[in-house]
């Protein structure tokens, strides 16, 4: 047998996006993008707008003309999607999260909910665009913006005000950013736990509402980029990035290099389950962080394996409990893609948040999470072990076991 530590020489020919990303930051706006970046001269106003087209209900469109940057980006969605709906796909446009967005000039007074259904708001008269007239000139047309225009029961022209992730990082904002990480681990919940009496009527993946909404981001979002092929026979292991791979705050340091924010062990495990599992990496931020972040600690483009892809925040959709309301890592919306590949059976999904595993509960692996740096930690020693025991032929069904509350720690099973 070949060094199966090592990737093929045929799995590197299939990844050309890691060598361009060592030398030079793709400058495309990554997973379930639907427009190039902003600083693209086609982009500007007097150029063509890109279209987010939603064909996923019956309802009436409501068409969206956004001004950006010097950008004029334009989406489509029905009357029944909601303002949450339109703030995914602008970020996914932009990179502006949808907390931080402002909606300039679309309604008079206070902006509407996420929960607010496109159809039900009470948009300003300025922001009412005419549609396109029919004319004899245009009706035989193969502008498909026109025909998507005409197509909208009404066109609404707003300005998007708000800073793209990467650029917060860059300023004086850190400290706030950092400031609620605390919070959210104390909000952390695991509905596999949850008394019946706490817990919801129906559970997140059971519940026709959050499987409608994981339907509609298949539909919109599952296009994502590829850096090297899946491996059919492969498991497939899925990474969440801040406090778990890394030390999100030592990350953010410019004057720390990113090596000291790396948990220890993540190269060497990520090298020993490499023969049996395809990586995959994804984070509540954006494409453009992931990536720069990744590239930093050496992920990319490192010879002892390959990262097959990573996947940002577009996807994630929220969903409601007793804790408030939280975003979802839905781990269908890889399984859909890749059907005779990765399933409940053989996917692994590691993250310091178990609220994040609410769509796949029996497939998430809760770990420590990974703050000020400590050298001592051994949390991926500890899976590492695991993940080859989960590995071998006799694991014929990863939601058969018990991956939380450090059950994993203590399994005793053969391995590859």
């Amino acid at each position: 047998m070949t060094d199966s530590n090592k990737p093929s020489a045929d799995a590197q020919e299939a990844a050309p996006l890691t060598s361009a990303v060592s030398s030079s930051l793709s400058i495309e706006a990554g997973p379930s993008r639907l427009t190039p970046p902003s600083d693209r001269q086609d982009d500007k106003i007097d150029g063509a707008g890109e279209e987010a087209t939603s064909d996923l209900s019956n309802a009436p469109k409501v068409g969206f003309s956004i001004k950006y940057q010097g950008t004029l980006l334009s989406a489509r969605l029905a009357e029944d999607e909601t303002v949450a709906d339109l703030k995914a796909i602008l970020f996914s446009m932009t990179d502006v999260p949808p907390e931080s967005q402002k909606l300039l000039g679309m309604v008079k007074g206070k902006q509407p909910i996420d929960e607010t259904q496109l159809g039900s708001i009470p948009y300003a008269p300025a922001a009412l665009k005419a549609r396109p007239a029919s004319t004899r000139a245009n009706s035989t047309t193969t502008d498909t913006a026109v025909a998507a225009d005409q197509a909208c029961k009404i066109t609404v022209q707003f300005t998007l005000l708000g800073t793209p992730e990467a650029g917060r990082f860059r300023d004086q904002t850190i400290p706030s950013l950092l400031a609620g990480d605390q919070g959210e681990a104390d909000k952390d919940l695991d509905y596999l736990e949850l008394p019946k009496a706490e817990g919801p009527k129906l559970k997140p993946h059971e519940d026709p509402k959050y499987r409608a909404k994981l339907e509609k981001t298949i539909s919109r979002f599952s296009d994502f980029p590829i850096i090297n092929p899946p491996r059919p026979g492969k498991k497939l292991l899925v990474l969440d990035l801040d406090y778990c791979i890394a030390d999100t705050k030592r990350l953010l340091d410019p004057n720390s290099p990113a090596s000291l924010a790396a948990r220890p062990g993540l190269h060497e495990m990520l090298k020993a389950v490499y023969p049996y599992y395809d990586i995959c990496v994804w984070s509540q931020t954006s494409w453009r962080w992931l990536e720069i972040k990744l590239v930093e600690l050496n992920m990319l483009g490192n010879p002892d394996y390959n990262i097959s892809f990573v996947i940002d925040r577009t996807p994630m959709f929220r969903v409601h409990s007793q804790v408030g309301t939280h975003e979802v890592k839905a781990l269908e919306f890889i399984w859909r893609r890749w059907p005779d590949v990765y399933g409940p059976h053989n996917t692994i999904h590691i993250d310091d948040l178990s609220r994040n595993f609410a769509m796949n509960p029996r497939n998430g692996l809760k770990i420590k999470a990974y703050r000020a740096a400590p050298n001592f930690d051994t949390e991926f020693e500890a899976l590492r072990r695991y993940l080859l025991q989960l590995a071998h032929p006799s694991v014929t069904d990863f939601t058969k076991y018990e991956h939380m509350h450090n059950a994993w720690k203590h399994f005793q099973g053969p391995s590859v």
